[in-house]
Parts: C-alpha cells; structure tokens; sequence
C-alpha cells in the first residue's frame, strides 16, 4: 500500500523567531499558509499553537499579532529573592 501522506513536525519556537524577525506586527493565516506550503487549516492549527504558547494572539479573523517577546513568569520564595519558573 502506497501512503500519499507525510508527517511534518515544526519548532514552533524557531518558527516565532522567524516571524519575529520579518519585522511585522501582524501574520495572516493564508500568508503562513503559503510560505510553509500548507494548507490553511494547518496553518490556523499552528497560529492556534503558537498562541497557547503565548507568542501571538488572535486579533481578528485569520489575523494574529505577534507578540515581541514571551513574558517571563515569577514567583515569590522568598521577601528577598524572586525564581524564574
């Protein structure tokens, strides 16, 4: 049997540096579509993914904003010390 299909698998970390780089506030879901040469849905899934990471959000339909740079989370340990989580 012949398989017509692929799995892919995408640093989504590696790919939010890249966006970031470009220089753009804003990505389409149709403009990621074509440059990763994938289907819409796909690219909605991966914005999607990027997203619950934090490195973008939704702003309209088929808009994301990109966000400059993930947020650092702490937490109190200590009056005097604060750890990165």
């Amino acid at each position: 049997m012949v398989k017509y299909t692929i799995n892919v698998t995408i640093d989504l970390r590696l790919l939010a540096m890249k966006l970031r780089e470009r220089g753009k506030k804003f990505i389409r879901v149709h403009e990621l579509a074509y440059e990763l040469g994938v289907s819409p849905k796909t690219a909605g899934k991966v914005l999607v993914s990027l997203a619950k990471l934090g490195y973008v959000v939704r702003w309209s339909e088929g808009v994301y904003m990109l966000i400059e740079e993930k947020p650092v989370k702490y937490r109190v340990v200590n009056k005097d010390v604060l750890k990165t989580i």
